[in-house]
């Protein structure tokens, strides 16, 4: 779930109520059902290379341990200490997910996984429209919410612009000299000349 989750921008609840039905291996497409969002429900995610291999073994184990997946079967099923039925869904990380911080030593909501997705996807110089629909986001005041981390990148396209500086030398953003514009002169082809 939680490679899902970083592959996709999904919600954990996406995830955990994700049926085989909206599995599509052939066409490697995986729809969301309902979603906290309107904008979100019954969206398309199409696989990338590691979420169909990821995906591809979950179905080999879920096969191996349940028999052949049924189209309302849950990829996640409910059990505890095991899964053991494909029919309900797996209802609480809290306990699997506090031990995973703990082992990996790192502080983070489950949550924070979606706002892992986000960022990496603006980084990567994806259309806010395309991040909206897989994300499925309502607004992009929502999406920019979940792509804080998008300020650095912003700060390194401005850098770009600030007029060019010597290496030991830091621009404070106010240019030394003033732009030196140069003037062209247009000259008409003559008819005569051959060239």
């Amino acid at each position: 779930m939680i490679r899902i989750a970083l592959l996709t921008g999904m919600r954990i609840g996406e995830i955990t109520n994700l049926t085989w039905a909206r599995v599509d291996m052939e066409k490697r497409i995986v729809s969301v059902g309902r979603a906290k969002t309107p904008a979100g429900t019954d969206r398309q995610i199409p696989m990338n290379d590691d979420l169909f291999n990821l995906l591809s073994e979950h179905a080999a184990w879920f096969e191996k341990k349940f028999g052949k997946p049924q189209s309302e079967h849950y990829l996640f099923p409910f059990g505890t200490p095991a899964p053991s039925d494909p029919t309900r869904p797996t209802t609480t990380l809290k306990t699997v997910w506090g031990s995973i911080r703990e082992g990996a030593k790192i502080d983070c909501r489950i949550h924070d996984l979606r706002h892992t997705a986000a960022p990496k996807m603006a980084e990567a110089g994806v259309p806010e429209s395309t991040m909206l629909a897989l994300m499925g986001h309502m607004s992009r005041k929502m999406l920019e919410r979940y792509s804080h981390i998008r300020l650095a990148a912003k700060r390194t396209a401005v850098e770009a612009l600030a007029a060019p500086k010597p290496d030991s030398q830091k621009s404070d953003g106010v240019p030394k000299e003033s732009t030196k514009v140069i003037r062209l002169r247009l000259v008409k082809p003559s008819l005569n000349r051959s060239f």
